[in-house]
């Protein structure tokens, strides 16, 4: 085998540089690339972890001494609800037509489903 043969079948560094470099060369501008999906699922994580903190206090009532324990996490998740309402309506018309339309939709799904579960746990925790 001679090196040209060798230097196309080994990797090294300097051919692994060349390729990111020709690759960053070659990108659309950033103004003409479609947008990235990790928004989209760190909202959905975060509409999750609401929905459960919720469903937690819910499920918990019993075993809380005082009403102050739940009210907090109440008030931080209705926050929450607020910000993720807000920016996850945002999300889907950034993701209209574009690659992540269906995650924005799932997202939504995800914040209503939240978003029934704040009523929830305040009807149970009335007297």
């Amino acid at each position: 085998m001679d090196t040209i043969t060798l230097k196309q079948n080994f990797p090294t560094f300097v051919s692994y540089w060349e390729k990111r470099q020709k690759a960053r060369r070659n990108r659309l501008p950033k103004h003409l690339r479609p947008p990235t999906l990790w928004p989209v699922l760190l909202q959905m994580a975060l509409n999750g972890g609401i929905a459960i903190t919720l469903l937690t206090i819910l499920l918990n009532k019993d075993d809380y001494v005082t009403d102050a324990a739940p009210a907090i996490g109440m008030v931080i998740c209705t926050l929450l609800l607020i910000y993720t309402v807000i920016s996850g309506i945002q999300l889907r018309n950034r993701y209209a037509d574009n690659k992540g339309e269906r995650l924005a939709l799932i997202n939504l799904w995800l914040l209503g489903g939240a978003f029934l579960c704040l009523p929830a746990v305040i009807i149970a925790y009335l007297p």
